[in-house]
């Protein structure tokens, strides 16, 4: 049983692949956008830090420059402190021409001077980025100098002091001088790195998931082709096995069915409802037909013929074969079991003993109907000679008629020996049925009257049908000799014909009111010499049985006929299709009845 359906679980693969690609894309700009704003907001503060340092540096020359103590050599002292952090790569002012007037470096390793800011403004900073020669990364800020804001002021607070600029020790100090501040990148580079490495691992992580949806999406589509193929292994196998010729049932050790096709449980006569989990025990005895064995010892069971009530009063042959189902540890898990219908195979078994026997008799009765045969017509014609002779003396003229009688009574046996003997070819012709049957009727007519019985023709309108009309005509005239011999005066006798309701057989039958024949005789009644009749031959019924086949018809025996309480009816269906066109045109308007006997 499944339990989500493909489609379910296919689309949810989709949907996170689709998410995915979207995550991919929204956190790719966002680490970009982030980035680009971590670097912006580590230059504002950067910059910041410089501009600070730079205010700081002109504060504490401002403070130091009202002090009495504060000399020429104080600012670069100033300087050098203000280098000493970490964060300050050096720190130097210029004058308007370029020249360097103080510095943090002694030795001025680190200091570049090829830079003319652009600063037209007081507050104005000009930044820049450049690259020492051992590679340190620096962020440069320039801006103008100036510590004293108040110059007018500050002029007059040092002439009244008696102080000059020079005392002052900043005698360069105007607005020609520019203050350079080396900033080392070395914290921005490492916030910048912390970056994107964190840009890299949030690009993995998405990577990882991208890979994750698609190999799930991989998973899933080879779960929907196995799946697929899975079923589509099942539906052909399903097919396979509904379509078996013979029924197939498979059980569990306990015997209980689990699976089958249609043509076992009609076999067994199961109704579909009922079949899963039944009792296979119920229906077949397990010991006596090996099924036992086979589902406890692994023992498998080959054509086991066994008899099945599946009706009331119908008993099936079934050949019943049997393969253990092995477990995974050994055992058996139970057994499948292959029902054949042995019917038609009884059927075609009955027809070969019954044709071996009949050859057997064929062969005798031509070889004794010869050799009987010639005697015969000289011991006929000596006892017709007696007769003539014999005319004064009445008992023996008697026995010479007596003689005669039953010498043509054995010639008739002969010659219906003879008959049954010799193979019937058949000769097709277009027939015309209803003067078929009034011709089989006027030549029993006669004996009909004698008998007291009436005999009714109900024909249906049918023009001409491929037939042997010989051969059908001594069939009939059989059935009816056979009706008339066995009917008590007053009977009535049918004898009818039409096509089936499928226009694809004709349907000949012979009915009568007789006392019938019992059901334990209907199967002996078309052997040969087999008959109920005192001077009966016992080839009749075997004579029509052989025409009927010789046309690939049937010949079936009802005992009461339907809708009867008793009486007897023969019914001969003959095929008229061959090639698969009509043998002959025909007509089916209503029916007809003509009275031999009692006509009103």
């Amino acid at each position: 049983m499944q339990v989500f359906p493909i489609k379910k679980l296919y689309l949810p693969a989709l949907s996170i692949v689709a998410v995915g690609i979207i995550l991919l894309v929204l956190i790719s700009i966002s680490t970009y956008r982030n980035l680009d704003r971590q670097k912006t907001i580590a230059l504002s503060f950067l910059h910041r830090q410089g501009e600070g340092l730079i205010l700081s540096l002109e504060a504490s020359a401002r403070t130091g420059m009202k002090t009495l103590m504060w000399q020429e050599v104080s600012l670069g002292s100033l300087l050098q402190e203000t280098a000493k952090s970490k964060d300050i790569a050096y720190v130097y002012i210029i004058d308007e021409h370029g020249a360097i007037v103080h510095h943090s470096d002694s030795l001025k390793t680190r200091v570049i001077v090829d830079w003319k800011p652009d600063i037209t403004q007081e507050d104005q900073i000009d930044t820049r980025f450049i690259t020492l020669p051992d590679g340190t990364h620096i962020y440069e800020l320039a801006k103008f100098f100036s510590p004293m804001y108040e110059p007018t002021m500050t002029h007059h607070r040092n002439s009244q002091m008696g102080l000059d600029s020079k005392q002052l020790g900043y005698s360069h100090s105007h607005r020609g001088d520019t203050i350079l501040l080396g900033m080392k990148m070395t914290a921005y580079e490492q916030a910048r790195h912390a970056d994107i490495q964190h840009a890299f691992i949030m690009a993995a992580i998405i990577l990882i998931l991208g890979s994750g949806a698609l190999f799930f999406i991989f998973v899933i589509q080879n779960y929907y082709l196995v799946d697929k193929t899975l079923k589509q292994t099942k539906d052909y196998t399903r097919e396979v096995v509904a379509s078996m010729a013979n029924g197939l049932i498979s059980i569990d050790s306990e015997g209980k069915i689990v699976s089958f096709n249609l043509l076992a449980l009609e076999l067994l006569g199961i109704e579909e409802s009922e079949a899963h989990g039944m009792d296979l025990r119920i229906l077949i005895d397990f010991e006596k037909s090996g099924i036992q064995s086979t589902v406890s010892e692994c023992i498998p069971v080959l054509d086991f013929e066994i008899h099945h009530q599946r009706e009331a009063d119908a008993m099936v042959s079934l050949a019943l074969s049997a393969t253990p189902i092995k477990g995974g540890e050994g055992g058996c898990a139970g057994a499948v079991i292959v029902l054949r219908d042995l019917s038609e195979i009884k059927l075609l078994q009955e027809k070969v003993k019954r044709s071996e026997k009949l050859a057997a008799i064929g062969e005798l009765a031509a070889s004794v109907a010869h050799e009987i045969r010639n005697p015969l017509s000289s011991i006929r014609g000596f006892a017709q000679f007696l007769r003539h002779s014999l005319k004064d003396k009445p008992q023996e003229k008697e026995y010479a008629e007596t003689m005669v009688t039953e010498v043509d009574r054995i010639n008739r046996v002969v010659t219906d020996l003879l008959t049954f003997a010799r193979p019937m070819t058949v000769e097709i012709s277009p027939t015309d049925i209803p003067e078929l049957i009034e011709h089989s009727v006027r030549l029993v007519e006669a004996d009909a009257m004698s008998r007291d019985v009436n005999i009714q023709m109900n024909i249906s309108d049918l023009s001409k049908l491929p037939l042997d009309a010989n051969q059908i005509t001594q069939a009939l005239l059989n059935l009816l000799l056979n009706a008339l011999q066995a009917l008590p005066p007053k009977s009535n006798i049918e004898i009818g014909a039409e096509l089936d309701a499928s226009d694809s057989r004709l349907h000949l039958w012979v009915k009568d009111d007789g006392p019938g024949i019992p059901k334990n005789l209907i199967e002996k009644i078309f052997d040969p010499f087999y008959t109920t009749r005192e001077k009966g031959t016992g080839l009749g019924l075997a004579i029509v049985h052989k025409i009927v086949e010789n046309h690939n018809g049937e010949i079936r025996v009802n005992s009461p006929p339907k809708a009867m309480t008793r009486g007897c009816c023969f019914s001969i269906l003959i095929p008229i299709i061959a090639g698969g066109k009509t043998r002959g045109n025909f007509k089916r308007p209503g029916n007809k009845k003509i009275l031999h006997k009692g006509d009103e």
